[in-house]
This record gives structure tokens, C-alpha cells and sequence, in this order.
């Protein structure tokens, strides 16, 4: 094998050699992100509820976000329960749904009460559990806010009003931790 052929093939093998993934991990996907994803991503609404689920407050316990998806919506979430032992009993879902409506992309914002579907309540089991998810007890998708939801916020998407949006749920998501905070 000639000198040129062996720098070649070890180049090659570098080449591989740096676009593997760490071991143990699975193959890379890259899905292209869906509409109400994409427009989710331009509002910041993760980082913006992460802010919230981070925060102590005292009547509540607050967890999340999570990002859910359905087959024409996508969704941002915290939940949060009253402190003490019959806390659990309603769950609020507190997210920033994009979802289809009429043909468009819509952007709801609101609060989903979820009542406590499990047969039994453990305490210590749920103490856990409910800091990952919330399907498990509540039996529910946390799909976008339907009539008996309270809705914060409700428009049709458009590129170039991105940062009104954004602005209200800025202004939305302040003014539900004032009024935790207030008790």
C-alpha cells in the first residue's frame, strides 16, 4: 500500500472516528421539527416556563416543563398541585399550547385543572413520580385547553407578530407568579 493511500484511509477512519456518537448511546435522529414546534421555538416557551417550575413557592409545588405532542398540536407544560396531603386530589396544567384551529397555527395559553385519577394514593410513590410526569395519576395528554379550561391567551400565529406573542406570554406567565406568590 502505497504512502498516499494509507494517509487517505487514515483520514478517512479519523473522519468516522469523529462523527460517532458516545458509546452506548442510540443512533442520532434529526426529525425536522413540526410547525406548532418550530412556532413554540420562536416563542421561547420552555426556557420561559422552566423559569417558573425552578422557582419555591409556598402554597404550591410546581414541576416540569415538559414538551408534549399530539397529531396536530404541540405543547409546553408545567404542572403544580396545592401543598399538604389533599394537594394532589387537582393538578394544574399551566402551558403554551400551538395547535391548528380553523386551518392555522393558534397560540393558546391557559391553566387545565386535572382531577386525581389513580385508585389509590401513596404518598412516597406519587412523591416521586409526579416530578417526571403527570399522565400516570391524571390520566390526561395535556392536550391544548378546551371551553372549561380557563384560557389566558388566545391568537392566530403570525411570523411577524412573534414578539407581541412572546410579550404576552412574558406578561402572563409574570402575572401567574405574582398572584402564587400573593397566596
Amino acid at each position: 500500500m502505497s504512502a498516499d493511500k494509507k494517509a487517505r484511509r487514515y483520514a478517512d477512519i479519523q473522519r468516522r472516528i469523529a462523527k460517532r456518537r458516545p458509546f452506548g448511546s442510540g443512533p442520532q435522529e434529526e426529525k425536522p421539527l413540526k410547525p406548532a414546534d418550530r412556532v413554540l421555538d420562536l416563542l421561547n416557551a420552555f426556557d420561559a416556563l422552566a423559569e417558573l417550575a425552578q422557582r419555591s413557592y409556598n402554597s404550591i409545588l410546581c414541576y416540569g416543563p415538559k414538551a408534549l405532542h399530539g397529531p396536530a398540536w404541540s405543547g409546553v407544560v408545567i404542572w403544580y398541585h396545592s401543598r399538604g396531603y389533599h394537594g394532589y386530589q387537582t393538578l394544574n396544567l399551566l402551558g403554551v399550547w400551538a395547535h391548528y384551529q380553523q386551518g392555522r397555527i393558534t397560540i393558546s395559553i391557559g391553566i387545565r385543572k386535572l382531577p386525581y385519577r389513580a385508585p389509590v394514593y401513596d404518598p412516597g410513590v406519587y412523591r416521586v413520580a409526579i416530578q417526571n410526569n403527570f399522565r400516570l395519576y391524571y390520566e390526561d395528554d395535556g392536550l391544548p385547553p378546551a371551553d372549561r379550561d380557563r384560557l389566558l391567551y388566545r391568537a392566530p400565529f403570525e411570523l411577524k407578530k412573534r414578539l407581541t406573542h412572546r410579550q404576552a406570554l412574558s406578561e402572563i406567565l409574570e402575572r401567574w407568579r405574582r398572584d402564587i406568590e400573593a397566596g
